[in-house]
């Protein structure tokens, strides 16, 4: 899958619970970016929120855009939408062996 659109959430994903960010994450991202992936941030909380994080911690050359979380999804292939490749950082043993698995797994 070359030129993966990959949407990441900023809270306890991207930043911890004080809003620093996890360990491994801005090299993985720019790891993932490097590899021709296209980088999306959301929140919950809103594009806004999501873009003031990324400009805090100096990484807005990462992200092509900033979206609310959606709640709701519309489309003719709603089977392309929701995919196995859905990822928990909390549960991965780091940023970067994720990112890892990711490239090895999904990524030409």
């Amino acid at each position: 899958m070359k030129n993966a659109n990959i949407f990441v959430d900023v809270d306890l994903t991207l930043v911890d619970e004080n809003g620093n960010l996890l360990e491994g994450s801005s090299q993985a991202l720019r790891t993932l970016k490097q590899k021709g992936c296209h980088l999306f941030l959301w929140s919950t909380a809103g594009a806004d929120y999501a873009k003031a994080i990324a400009a805090r911690h100096g990484l807005t050359d990462l992200f092509e855009g900033y979206v609310a979380k959606p709640d709701i999804l519309i489309d003719d292939l709603p089977s392309t939408v929701l995919n196995p490749f859905v990822f928990n950082v909390q549960r991965e043993e780091s940023w970067t062996t994720m990112v890892e698995t990711i490239l090895k797994k999904h990524i030409d």
